[in-house]
């Protein structure tokens, strides 16, 4: 049985009456993008004018590099942009933080990182390593943000947490998943950059940055049956950002080509 809503199945999700528990609470309470919006808008609108009045988490994928576009172009906010290497970090990626930042002459701080063990331990294990590495890239940013008294964090994650678009980290540091109030479909993002110098990579999983992210997926596939990443495509299908079709296709197990295996390994991987 499959949710009639999103794309769960009874295999990831408890299913009462054509829909899964995700799809019931989201219909029961439904979240408000034009509060969430309005919240995010009046601290951008606070910080016009300022000396890096925020960092700009840039991953060189199509999502913060459209959060980017819209901070420079819309809000009129020169960020600094903030960008953590973490050695499997694709190369068009890295090409893309480099020529967008010297595209709007915005100051870069870029740190190089290892996370080889990391991937060792959770892809030999079947499992995902995605909430760790993003756990970790963030407490890089967020360091950067607490050593020059920058008060906001901008990412361009398009899921809101929960009902807000902002979340409240340590020592008076605020992450705002900017992306998240406006519910910008797929299609419509590549639309949005393609004046700017962005180089889409040919990657395997939900991702325009990652190179590990198709293995990993693989070898949970492999475990489980189905993907780890089922929760957040289920999620973009309920808030409308991903039709069913493409979402079923994003969670396929995917056929990651050796040329990207041996690229792997040459970084590190034990595979």
């Amino acid at each position: 049985m499959e949710c009639s809503l999103c794309i769960h199945t009874e295999k990831t999700r408890k299913i009462i009456d054509g829909l899964c528990i995700d799809c019931l609470t989201y219909k029961k309470y439904p979240p408000d993008f034009e509060r969430m919006k309005r919240e995010v808008e009046d601290i951008l609108k606070s910080l016009k004018g300022k000396k890096y009045p925020c960092i700009l988490a840039l991953s060189g994928g199509k999502d913060s590099v459209l959060a980017l576009k819209m901070l420079v172009e819309e809000f009129k906010i020169k960020p600094l942009c903030v960008a953590v290497n973490n050695k499997y970090m694709a190369d068009e990626a890295k090409d893309n933080i480099i020529n967008i930042t010297e595209y709007y002459g915005l100051d870069l701080f870029m740190i190089n990182r290892d996370f080889t063990d990391l991937f060792n331990e959770t892809i030999g294990r079947g499992e995902s390593p995605c909430r760790r590495c993003s756990r970790l890239i963030m407490r890089e940013v967020w360091r950067v943000a607490k050593r020059l008294n920058i008060k906001y964090i901008i990412t361009g994650h398009e899921l809101p947490f929960g009902h807000s678009a902002i979340r409240e980290m340590k020592e008076g540091v605020k992450m705002i998943r900017l992306l998240a109030p406006y519910r910008i479909k797929e299609e419509e993002k590549y639309k949005l950059i393609k004046d700017l110098p962005f180089k889409k990579p040919n990657l395997f999983g939900y991702t325009t940055n990652c190179l590990v992210l198709g293995l990993a997926i693989q070898r949970f596939y492999d475990k489980y049956g189905f993907s780890f990443e089922i929760d957040r495509i289920a999620t973009m299908v309920r808030i409308g950002l991903l039709s069913k079709e493409k979402a079923k296709k994003l969670v396929e197990k995917p056929k990651v080509p050796d040329e990207l295996i041996e690229e792997l390994k040459r970084r590190g991987l034990k595979i």
